[in-house]
């Protein structure tokens, strides 16, 4: 998986959704090789290892499987893959959130192999976009890092995720309402975009219409342990759909505040947010962005589905010190970056202003 190149990296080489998908293991790792090193966490692996060994009985005489609770750091991804290559597996399969799927493709890059992804939560896309979020061993961000080409696999199986905690699918599907408010801010209809942005625009316009409409009745099916059209529609819309919207928008032209908030939260408060979710600190990023973007009572529905699920939904829930001092600090990073323009006066005033009304919510 050599590095980014200026392309549009849309999908992933074959994305299966089910009730039951794990079952189909075997025959995916034999379509790019035949010895998986699978990666883990304790948790994820109790949840899915059976279904997995099962599905690669007939197909895979022989496997590695490795048990990593840490960060997606570029040290850990090289010892595995050197693991990996001395074990003799010829494809990296990653289970578990969104970390677990990040490692398994730093891994795959490292080790120059292809990749199949197994998700057990829909908590972000990263199963499906291609790159990994990188971070030190203790937690703090290091950037990120892109992959020229797509996820050879991901395997969905619906019964297991209708299994995820609500607070997973929530910050999947904040992740995902992101996708939108932040295409939408430099975004006008009729005018010359770059190319891929009008695709996008309209796919995260429908995405965030079917998460606003069926979340609830998605939650309400997994907690009766039911896998329903709206279980399926929200982890596809979540996983598939938010991924090919990454993909298709490129980043291009983005303000993209609820991400550079989540990003700098963990960079500059890594201890104090390390006890929540990356949806969960992009969904708080995301009332900032609608601000900024002079729509605040777009986040009267947000503040409503946080509050009634126990969502962080302000700085000081997040553990953030709610001071001017913290305030500046994020002003400072953020000003300047590819989200706002330093130069713009204007566009400066507004962003402090954004900020200020975070910083007061409550």
């Amino acid at each position: 998986m050599p590095i980014y190149e200026d392309s549009f990296r849309i999908g992933c080489g074959r994305y299966i959704q089910a009730p039951g998908a794990l079952a189909r293991c075997g025959e995916e790792v034999a379509r790019v090789g035949s010895v998986p090193f699978i990666i883990g966490d304790n948790n994820t692996l109790a949840v899915a290892r059976e279904g997995i060994l099962q599905g690669l009985a007939g197909q895979c005489n022989k496997y590695e499987i490795v048990t990593y609770n840490g960060s997606c750091c570029d040290e850990q991804a090289q010892i595995f893959a050197a693991q990996a290559k001395a074990c003799g597996c010829d494809v990296i399969m990653g289970v578990g959130g969104g970390v677990l799927m990040d490692l398994a493709k730093l891994v795959a890059h490292f080790a120059s192999l292809p990749v199949i992804n197994v998700p057990t939560s829909s908590a972000t896309c990263a199963a499906y976009a291609p790159l990994s979020v990188r971070y030190t061993p203790e937690g703090r961000t290091v950037g990120t890092m892109h992959y020229a080409r797509e996820v050879n696999a991901v395997i969905v199986d619906t019964a297991v995720l209708a299994g995820q905690p609500v607070r997973l699918l929530l910050s999947g599907v904040f992740d995902a309402l992101a996708k939108f408010v932040e295409i939408k801010q430099r975004y006008r209809v009729g005018e010359k975009a770059p190319i891929g942005l009008d695709y996008a625009f309209v796919m995260a316009t429908h995405s965030y219409e079917v998460l606003m409409t069926r979340t609830r009745a998605c939650i309400e099916a997994m907690q009766r342990g039911e896998v329903t059209e709206d279980v399926e529609e929200v982890i596809f819309t979540t996983i598939a759909a938010t991924g090919v919207i990454s993909g298709i928008a490129r980043g291009a032209n983005q303000c993209a505040l609820a991400h550079k908030f989540y990003e700098n939260s963990r960079y500059l408060y890594f201890e104090e947010s390390r006890a929540f979710l990356h949806g969960e600190i992009v969904g708080v990023g995301l009332l900032l962005q609608n601000r900024f973007n002079g729509e605040p009572e777009e986040n009267e529905p947000l503040l409503s589905l946080m509050r009634e699920y126990g969502m962080p939904f302000s700085v000081p829930s997040l553990g953030i010190p709610c001071t001017e001092e913290s305030l500046e600090k994020y002003y400072g990073r953020i000003c300047g970056s590819s989200a706002i323009d330093k130069n713009n006066a204007a566009e400066c005033a507004k962003f402090k202003e954004g900020l200020h009304y975070l910083w007061k919510l409550s």
